[in-house]
């Protein structure tokens, strides 16, 4: 009856960082099909990066565990952006880092952190590529400009959240080539 909620971003680029990234998704499976908390979840992928991957890699991750009946969400944030809660007041709460990037300088432990989620709230998850595209004249799009934009759009649907942020930042982007994923992930608390 939980939903498992997770976004993550590999450093680097090419072969390396997408067989990283395929490592931490097998363990993420088997990690939560075996009960383990966040917190261990994170400490054991951290661990078994710095041991196994070849090279200076490393990812960020935001892990959470949303419980529907309760409406309460667990979740651990290893050294990615802070994720975003849209009150239905129009409020946006950050859910910023309870740890470092997993696989870069291991050991350092991680917190598990709940918040209390209401009906209409909007969660909002997002990679760093939607905050560090630049424009024509170099200037980033910042994550001050995303948290307006779902401020902005927070009553309307996820879908519409999602569309509404994906038009803006390519239009801001103009003609620039991507170098890096935009990835974002919307979810309405019912």
């Amino acid at each position: 009856g939980q939903v498992a909620l997770l976004v993550g971003d590999v450093s680097g680029k090419g072969v390396g960082a997408a067989l990283l990234m395929a490592n931490i998704q097998a363990s993420l499976r088997t990690r939560f099909a075996l009960g383990q908390g966040l917190s261990a979840i994170a400490e054991a992928i951290d661990f078994d990066i710095e041991a196994n991957a070849p090279g200076p890699l490393y990812a960020t991750l935001f892990l959470a565990i949303f419980d529907p009946a309760s409406r309460r969400m667990r979740y651990v944030n290893a050294g990615h952006n802070p994720q975003f809660v849209l009150r239905s007041d129009g409020r946006i709460e950050k859910m910023s880092s309870t740890g470092m990037p997993v696989g870069l300088l291991a050991g350092h432990g991680y917190s598990e952190v709940e918040v209390q989620l209401q009906a209409g709230d909007l969660l909002f998850f997002y990679t760093d590529g939607c905050v560090e595209m630049e424009n024509d004249r170099e200037e980033f799009f910042g994550s001050e400009r995303l948290e307006a934009l779902v401020a902005a759009a927070g009553r309307r649907s996820a879908d519409e959240v999602l569309a509404t942020v994906e038009r803006a930042i390519s239009d801001f982007r103009g003609g620039r080539d991507l170098f890096d994923d935009a990835t974002m992930m919307a979810v309405r608390v019912g």
